[in-house]
């Protein structure tokens, strides 16, 4: 069975975008090497960080102590 990288990834974003929108006290969050994006509609309200989550844990851990 071949997989769509284009819309799996979707599949998983898009009920997020919506809660986010739908809800005026939500934050969306994402952490994606490459594809760290929002929805112009939600953007004001995201954090996206465009680099590997593995890295990403390594430096807020650090920051975090």
């Amino acid at each position: 069975m071949a997989c769509n990288k284009q819309n799996t990834p979707g599949i998983i974003k898009y009920p997020f975008w919506r809660m986010t929108y739908e809800n005026p006290k939500a934050v969306y969050a994402c952490v994606n090497l490459g594809e760290a994006a929002a929805p112009s509609e939600i953007k004001d309200r995201s954090i996206c960080v465009d680099g590997d989550i593995r890295e990403t844990l390594i430096v807020l851990g650090k920051l975090h102590r």
